[in-house]
């Protein structure tokens, strides 16, 4: 692995998780598509080295368990319920089960540009990466899978029938968005800091910067980052950067120095003490922590 997380394309990412893919569907452009588990994922190479996608994506499971991290958060997605990958997270497939069988749904900006259009946005920031369904649902989401499925592999290229399918999936989802009493406003400023963070915190650590990007004041967005977080603008970035070293710490052959200029902080001393400070441990005790653990 680099010292930067590979940031997968579609078609990187069915090339190298899905080593069974047929060249047409490998080739499939489409901003939807629907795979099963059971004949793609179920495939995959463990282990997996973290990434993160241009792409959202859903895994649900219907059989079996998925299990998959998200950033520094490992879920074990089994029958009845399932994950949601935003573009920009950190993400690798840990385990899937030799009886495993769902869904896994790929969309793109577009897709999710015309859902937030028709359906508004308010529910959809307010989605927990995980989700576990009541019995109706699960059967409902099963149904519509199989329909999405099928609907896919028409000939022609009918988004008129596919898109509302597919936003029906969303639209049950939004039923399981956390509660907040927060505006759509101060949702949508903190999900697109979480963005811009993803994006840009190699290079800058500065909440100025964010909230110049963002036009507003930097009190502003402390202010809602707190109430998303419980953390300020500033100390979210910097263990965002901290989960992003531990990360690249699973590379063996990748010096701690070398993680810790990559990531520009501004000494491996410096980097060392923060580390130690978010984490509890030092780089050093992590991987020796991390090595042990898989032995």
């Amino acid at each position: 692995m680099s010292a930067s997380l590979k940031i997968f394309s579609n078609y990187e990412y069915k090339k190298s998780f899905f080593p069974a893919i047929e060249p047409d569907i490998l080739t499939n452009n489409n901003s939807l598509q629907v795979y099963t588990i059971q004949h793609y994922l179920k495939d995959i190479i463990i282990p997996v080295q973290a990434y993160r996608t241009s792409f959202y994506f859903l895994i649900f499971v219907v059989k079996g368990f998925v299990q998959q991290q998200i950033d520094d958060e490992i879920f074990t997605v089994n029958e009845g319920s399932c994950i949601h990958v935003k573009q920009g997270n950190w993400t690798l497939t840990h385990a899937v089960s030799e009886d495993a069988e769902g869904y896994v749904m790929l969309y793109e900006d577009d897709v999710l540009t015309q859902y937030l259009l028709m359906h508004g946005n308010q529910d959809y920031y307010k989605h927990a990466p995980f989700l576990s369904l009541d019995g109706y649902d699960k059967q409902a989401i099963a149904a519509t899978f199989i329909l999405l499925d099928e609907e896919l592999k028409h000939l022609q290229n009918r988004s008129e029938i596919y898109l509302p399918i597919f936003n029906s999936v969303l639209a049950r989802l939004n039923h399981y968005a956390l509660p907040t009493c927060w505006s759509v406003r101060d949702m949508e400023i903190v999900y697109r800091f979480k963005q811009l963070v993803q994006s840009h915190h190699i290079n800058t650590r500065s909440v100025l910067y964010y909230a110049r990007q963002m036009a507003i004041s930097e009190n502003y967005l402390n202010k809602c980052v707190k109430k998303a977080t419980g953390k300020s603008a500033k100390q979210w970035i910097t263990e965002f950067s901290i989960r992003h070293s531990m990360l690249l710490l699973h590379d063996m052959t990748q010096d701690i120095a070398e993680i810790a200029y990559h990531l520009n902080f501004q000494s491996p001393s410096y980097f060392t003490r923060l580390f130690k400070k978010t984490t509890g441990q030092t780089p050093k005790e992590y991987r020796l922590k991390m090595r042990s653990s898989v032995r």
